[in-house]
C-alpha cells in the first residue's frame, strides 16, 4: 500500500492564516506558519514575514525585514508603513515620519498609516502635524455610510455595569454617581483639545472625586466610544474585558489618577 501524499498547503490560505495569528498576537502560531512558506521573495512574504518579526520584543530583526522591503518595494504603502511603524518602535520619529508619510502618500485612505504618523508627529514635538494627522484618521473612520454595530448600547451598558460591580468596595462607592453614556464615536471637538485621539476607546470628563467633594458643580461622566470598541475587538468576550479594562481606566482619572499611576496600577 502507498504512503499518503499530503496535499500541498495553499500559500494564500497560509498567509491569511497567519495574518489572522499576528492579529491575535499568537506569536508561535504565526512563526509556525512562517516557516511552511518558506523562503519567499514576493512582496506578499516579505510583509508577512514583517508582520511576523514584529511581535519580538526585540525589534531590530523587524528593521532589518522592513528596510530590505523598502528597498525593493518602495512604492508599496504596506511596506512604508512597515518600515514607519518599526522605526517609531525603537524611538527614531524623525525617520518614523518620514516612512509614514509616504506610505499616506501612497495611499491616502490608509487610516493606520495616518494614525501612527499622528503618533510619530506628537513625539517629535510636532503637535500641529500631529492634529492635521488625526483628523485624517477621524474623516475616514467615521466616513458614512458605516457599518451596521455588532452589540447593543444596552448590551455595552450591561458590560459597563459589570465591570463597576468588579471594582473594590469603596472605589464603586465613589463611582456610584458618575453616569456611563454610549456613545457611536467621539465628537470633532475631539481634534481640537486634549487629548486629541480619534481612536479613544473612552473619556473621563468633568471634575474628580476631590473636586466634586470640595466644590460641587458640574456633574462628571464617562464616556464609552462604541465603534471605536469594537473596531479592537474580535469577539464578545473581547468586548467585555476591553469594556472592563476602559470603565476601570476611566475611573481611575475620575479617583484624580494620572496616566503613569494608572498605568502602574494595571490599569493603562
Amino acid at each position: 500500500m502507498g504512503a499518503r501524499r499530503r496535499t500541498p498547503a495553499d500559500p494564500g490560505r497560509l498567509l491569511a492564516r497567519l495574518h489572522d495569528a499576528v492579529d491575535h498576537g499568537d506569536r508561535s502560531r504565526a512563526r509556525r506558519l512562517l516557516k511552511r512558506l518558506g523562503a519567499g521573495t514576493t512582496l506578499d512574504f516579505r510583509y508577512a514575514r514583517w508582520r511576523v518579526l514584529s511581535l519580538d520584543e526585540d525589534l531590530a530583526p523587524a528593521l532589518d525585514a522592513a528596510t530590505e522591503a523598502a528597498s525593493l518595494h518602495a512604492d508599496s504603502p504596506d511596506v512604508q508603513y512597515a518600515l514607519g511603524w518599526t522605526l517609531a518602535g525603537l524611538g527614531r520619529h524623525e525617520e518614523a515620519v518620514a516612512a509614514l508619510e509616504e506610505a499616506c502618500f501612497l495611499d491616502p485612505d490608509f487610516a493606520d498609516a495616518w494614525y501612527d504618523l499622528a503618533v510619530a508627529r506628537e513625539r517629535g514635538g510636532d503637535v500641529a502635524g500631529m492634529k492635521a494627522a488625526f483628523a485624517e484618521v477621524y474623516a475616514i473612520d467615521f466616513a458614512p455610510p458605516l457599518p451596521a454595530l455588532r452589540w447593543s448600547e444596552d448590551k455595552v451598558l450591561g458590560w459597563a455595569e459589570r465591570a463597576v460591580k468588579s471594582l473594590p468596595k469603596g472605589v464603586q462607592d465613589a463611582a456610584r454617581d458618575v453616569p456611563i453614556f454610549v456613545q457611536d464615536h467621539p465628537d470633532p471637538w475631539i481634534l481640537e483639545d486634549m487629548p486629541f485621539d480619534p481612536r479613544l476607546l473612552g473619556l473621563f470628563d468633568g471634575p474628580t472625586y476631590a473636586e466634586v467633594s470640595l466644590y460641587g458643580g458640574a456633574s462628571p461622566h464617562i464616556y464609552l466610544f462604541h465603534r471605536n470598541l469594537e473596531a479592537v475587538c474580535g469577539d464578545a468576550r473581547d468586548m467585555a474585558e476591553q469594556v472592563r479594562i476602559t470603565i476601570h481606566h476611566e475611573v481611575g482619572h475620575y479617583l484624580g489618577l494620572e496616566e503613569d499611576d494608572l498605568h502602574e496600577r494595571g490599569l493603562g
